[in-house]
């Protein structure tokens, strides 16, 4: 009774042993699919933190736009001054980039309109602030203040 009829008693024919081997390849192939997904996943959960030095160093080379994206793509992961004390002056000079450049973009503001140009002026007094207590927080590296202020203040 033990025989299989299907195929004349024989155990294990041409099909039956072609369907295991086709079984066994879609199985390495479906955990070879998963290891790249899971692969995958930890790469693009990876984030990348611009570290204090890197930040000076993109400012000692006049590279102010990408250091102001690079800080706040920290900011954004959790990467503050208060919770790293390293990034309180490299962040206080890019503050002062940011509000130099805001302050000469409203300054060279059209103003015909006598409303615009009260929002303009408002504008620019809050971005003189900010420009204060960024260089009141630079410490030694004040001395990029001048040079920030050539990029923008002076004709």
């Amino acid at each position: 009774m033990g025989k299989n009829l299907k195929n004349g008693g024989k155990t294990g024919s041409r099909g039956d042993k072609l369907f295991k081997i086709i079984l066994i390849l879609l199985s390495l192939a479906l955990v070879v699919m998963i290891l790249v997904a899971a692969s995958t996943v930890r790469k693009e959960s990876y984030r990348y933190y611009s570290r204090p030095n890197e930040l000076l160093w993109m400012i000692r080379n006049g590279d102010y736009s990408d250091a102001v994206t690079s800080m706040y793509d920290n900011i954004a992961l959790g990467e503050t001054p208060a919770k790293n004390e390293d990034y309180s002056v490299p962040y206080a000079i890019l503050e002062y980039y940011e509000a130099a450049s805001l302050l000469k973009a409203y300054t060279g503001a059209d103003t015909s309109d006598p409303g615009r140009k009260a929002e303009l002026e408002a504008a620019a007094e809050q971005c003189r602030a900010k420009m204060k207590d960024a260089r009141s927080r630079m410490g030694d590296l004040e001395f990029f203040a001048p040079e920030i202020d050539a990029l923008f203040l002076e004709p």
